[in-house]
């Protein structure tokens, strides 16, 4: 893909002939900028900055969404500036033409180990290790759906405690939290006191500013808060080692009766993984919001 940045900061499509460049192969996006400068992004969101002339220096830039982008000319004088919605914009180009992150068959196989009764896994052969066949699973299933994706994302990062949520979020069945009247909420802060917001969300369940500050004065973790009016409230620190004095962030999480009864009570899930799988809940929604900015995404909720 061949744009052009206006002076108005806005983006222009060109045909990919116009410039008479030699375009990568796909997935790339291009920007023409000012004074014979040029945006490249390709891959897995790796983006350079260079001049037209052949044999130019490339530079390594780092794109964030609505941040605006300050590239200099080699005199350090001139500056290009992209709005932070181009920015945001150029992203959101270069990931639709992208595959996302992360490979099926490590994937797969780790997720067999999850979900081991799965039909997709014992009544298909080995099947399940072709990605063609498993899109085509996980049309007919949500769950699975998410649990892949979940696990997918989190493999490409090398984020092994989020598997271990997504462990958590599949033993506390997902049909839990996808259950008419079951509610579960989770915020994060880093800092002990909640936001403005987080404080407001929580007295509207039911919960004082007071019992609020209570639960931040213990040196316990979780600590979990009843009110028979909402429900139950836990409040987690998090660190490298584990320890009180090593916390790093905050969270707080809301289960309304309904959903601990499931979780405590019937699956009699201590409380540490509650709050993982109530974290994993959340995990698996916000892969499937990460999945839809790339290619090929289904739209399976």
């Amino acid at each position: 893909m061949l744009l052009e940045l206006m002076s108005d900061g806005t983006l222009a499509e060109l045909p990919p002939e116009y410039s008479g460049l030699n375009i990568p192969d796909e997935p790339s996006v291009m920007v023409l900028l000012p004074r014979h400068k040029y945006l490249l992004g390709t891959g897995s969101d790796t983006w350079i900055y260079s001049d037209l002339k052949p044999g130019s220096e490339q530079k390594s830039v780092f794109l964030y969404d609505d941040k605006n982008l300050s590239l200099n000319d080699d005199d350090g004088e001139r500056i290009t500036i992209l709005p932070g919605k181009t920015v945001t914009e150029l992203r959101e180009k270069l990931s639709k033409r992208s595959d996302p992150p992360g490979r099926h068959v490590s994937t797969v196989l780790m997720l067999k180990t999850f979900l081991k009764y799965h039909p997709v896994f014992n009544e298909s052969g080995n099947n399940y290790l072709d990605e063609k066949f498993f899109n085509e699973a996980m049309k007919k299933d949500s769950k699975l759906y998410r649990a892949y994706w979940t696990l997918r994302f989190a493999l490409s990062r090398s984020e092994m405690e989020q598997t271990a949520r997504l462990k958590a979020w599949i033993l506390a069945d997902p049909d839990n939290f996808d259950k008419a009247g079951n509610i579960a909420k989770i915020w994060f802060s880093i800092m002990p006191n909640p936001s403005k917001e987080i404080t407001r969300d929580l007295e509207e369940l039911g919960f004082s500013r007071i019992e609020l500050l209570q639960m931040i004065a213990q040196n316990v973790s979780p600590l979990v808060l009843y009110n028979p009016r909402a429900g139950w409230l836990i409040f987690a620190r998090f660190g490298r080692t584990g320890k009180i004095s090593d916390t790093i962030f905050f969270a707080w999480l809301y289960l309304n009766h309904e959903l601990w009864h499931e979780l405590r009570e019937i699956k009699q899930m201590p409380v540490r993984d509650i709050v993982n799988a109530v974290w994993g809940n959340y995990d698996t929604q916000q892969a499937i919001i990460e999945r839809a900015k790339y290619k090929g995404a289904e739209d399976i909720s």
